[in-house]
């Protein structure tokens, strides 16, 4: 009895010490790093922090985290993040979206705006003033938690375990803090901005638009965008590119759309797409492109698409989809070309033999997105090239 006694004793002594050198060893750790154990109680930094640039020691962004040698992003003193604003009349909280502050409606007497803002069937949802893009100085906690319960590329939820908000700043201190997909440093802003939005559906071979395309102030394209051969029926020029991380697995080195003249205009639709991003912003990928030339679409804008504009029930509206509306949404003047596949034609303008189009019902809407463009030109909004398709 005497034994099992001192037994016990011994025990809970052990208990004791241990737990006061796992103590002491929590006290000296937080003391080095206060951050650390707040980051393992939140998961979140702290954020709202903005060291003094003229004092010694690590500079801390607006989104918390230091400063790397990477980062692209410039840190905003004050809060650039704008306003709630919401669409359609249901509650559900899918149906709010960030404005961007710094927006002005375009100055151009023929913009397709105004056409939006007098037609019956879009001018209760077109919103060019939505945050299109996502940077560093439009990220914190805060924006975090909002769009952490929507699966990407709506949010930030994925359903294979989500992708934390550390993992979302880090990426995004790579890359500039622009919110505008045009760039006008250096040179004057056209009254009147035209685009051309290039898909790739074989309706284009044998079109001979080349020279129609390249004659806008912006091209467009998106995925396997080739023009080397091809200059006749889909021009030469490219001044915006819209990808995903599978957007050149087919395509060679060689054959990548990399130039110093295009802004790259990235699509997050899955977890593996901010290691794709944070190596082009390391610029130790395969797509070695400038990180300061590379934008990236907001999760906002997406859910915009897909849930005010498609209101379909399909995975994510197409990449080219996604190019259309970023170029709705910011251009005056807009032809399409290359969208609505068929089987008239062969699946893409480059394929070297006929291939078949293949629907993805569970991926894309590819009929709903057929259906927009129509009556987007019907309304005026669009030029869309159909030829005798559609």
């Amino acid at each position: 009895m005497l034994c099992r006694l001192l037994a016990r004793r011994w025990k809970v002594l052990f208990a004791g010490c241990l737990l006061l050198i796992v103590s002491e060893f929590l006290r000296s750790g937080q003391d080095k790093n206060p951050l650390k154990h707040i980051k393992l109680e939140l998961n979140f930094p702290i954020i709202g922090m903005i060291a003094d640039r003229n004092a010694n020691g690590p500079q801390l962004a607006p989104n918390g985290g230091d400063v790397t040698v990477d980062q692209v992003c410039v840190p905003a003193v004050t809060s650039q993040i704008g306003p709630l604003f919401h669409v359609t009349n249901s509650s559900d909280s899918k149906f709010s979206f960030r404005r961007n502050p710094r927006w002005s409606k375009s100055t151009c007497t023929e913009s397709l705006q105004r056409t939006a803002f007098e037609s019956t069937e879009f001018a209760p949802i077109f919103r060019p003033d939505i945050q299109m893009l996502i940077n560093c100085n439009l990220f914190d906690v805060r924006e975090y938690r909002r769009m952490q319960k929507w699966e990407i590329p709506f949010g930030y939820h994925y359903y294979m375990g989500n992708i934390t908000y550390e993992e979302v700043r880090d990426v995004l201190n790579l890359f500039p803090s622009d919110n505008t997909i045009f760039n006008f440093r250096g040179r004057s802003r056209s009254q009147c901005i035209t685009c051309a939005v290039v898909g790739n559906g074989g309706m284009l071979n044998g079109s001979r638009m080349g020279m129609e395309i390249d004659k806008h102030n912006y091209v467009f394209r998106v995925n396997e965008a080739y023009t080397k051969g091809y200059e006749e029926d889909v021009g030469s020029r490219t001044t915006h590119y819209v990808f995903f991380d599978r957007s050149l697995r087919y395509m060679k080195p060689e054959d990548y759309p990399v130039s110093p003249n295009i802004t790259y205009i990235y699509v997050p639709c899955r977890k593996e797409d901010f290691s794709n991003l944070t190596a082009i912003g390391k610029r130790v990928g395969e797509f070695k492109v400038p990180p300061e030339h590379v934008r990236i679409i907001h999760p906002d804008f997406m859910r915009y698409i897909h849930f005010v504009w498609m209101r379909v029930k399909s995975f994510r509206p197409t990449t080219g989809a996604v190019m259309a509306m970023t170029a709705l949404h910011a251009c005056d003047k807009l032809s399409l070309y290359g969208l609505g596949y068929n089987n008239k034609y062969s699946n893409h303008y480059f394929d070297r033999k006929y291939k078949k189009f293949r629907v993805f019902r569970l991926s894309h809407d590819h009929e709903r997105e057929i259906r927009l463009w129509d009556s987007l030109d019907k309304e005026g909004l669009v030029h869309w090239y159909r030829r005798d398709v559609f």
